[in-house]
């Protein structure tokens, strides 16, 4: 950043405060609290999974949107819509966060023996409460597609401290560099979160609603893929709708 980019930061930093009346001197304090940290690192991950797509999708083609910029209470928060140019078909984006900490090799687990992850896909208090539900699980026409990344699974859950600690499993630690071809944990965590991936809903879904944390492989996962193919997942949603809007309808 320059120099005024960074004295127009600061400018807004301080009208932040005084417009929620935080006191300036404790502002990295407050951000750094357990209980907002969360909060903040979702919020951001919506941002980044719009800026990658952004990134990842031709202009040409598609139009990327961050949806509710300026969200309100009461309102349900939607996360990023994707537009096919050519048709005018309006897919929905939802970013999800991988359960903190849910790393694992799959020598103990039950169902999967191979590393994976899981992904928090059930929804939150206040979204059950617009929804007027009591069901925290998402039907599988909620949204178009789903995008993760890994970063969240390599942290390690329920500690004390005011910082995030990557897990404390040496032999867990060592799959994942080796996976990712790093040699640290600051070169793992930038590593991870450059991992995105993302699924069709109803690839996952099971009667037609969406596992409140699905597994993903961390390798040659079936249904999360790589944003490598994001854009071919795209056409064939597209056309699907395409060919439900045209279709003739019965009754």
């Amino acid at each position: 950043m320059t120099n005024d980019e960074l004295l127009l930061l600061g400018n807004d930093v301080v009208k932040y405060c005084k417009k929620f009346n935080i006191p300036l001197e404790y502002l990295f304090q407050i951000l750094g609290d357990q209980k907002v940290t969360p909060m903040l690192r979702g919020k951001a991950m919506e941002f980044n999974a719009y800026l990658r797509l952004e990134q990842t999708l031709p202009k040409t083609t598609w139009s990327v949107q961050k949806l509710n910029l300026n969200a309100q209470q009461g309102i349900y928060d939607e996360d990023i819509s994707v537009t096919h140019r050519r048709t005018g078909i309006i897919l929905k984006v939802e970013s999800k966060s991988a359960v903190r900490g849910s790393i694992s090799d799959g020598k103990r687990t039950k169902l999967l023996k191979v590393p994976h992850f899981n992904v928090k896909c059930h929804r939150s208090r206040s979204n059950i409460k617009l929804a007027g539900t009591s069901n925290d699980r998402y039907s599988v026409d909620s949204f178009d597609i789903l995008i993760t990344n890994t970063s969240n699974a390599i942290f390690q859950g329920n500690t004390v401290g005011e910082h995030l600690e990557v897990i404390y499993d040496t032999s867990l630690k060592e799959l994942l560099y080796a996976y990712y071809k790093v040699s640290n944990d600051e070169e793992l965590i930038t590593a991870s979160e450059n991992d995105w991936r993302f699924c069709i809903p109803q690839d996952i879904a099971v009667d037609r609603f969406i596992p409140r944390t699905p597994y993903v492989k961390l390798d040659n996962d079936d249904n999360w893929k790589s944003l490598l193919h994001l854009e071919e997942k795209l056409l064939q949603v597209v056309n699907q709708k395409r060919q439900q809007r045209h279709s003739p309808r019965r009754g």
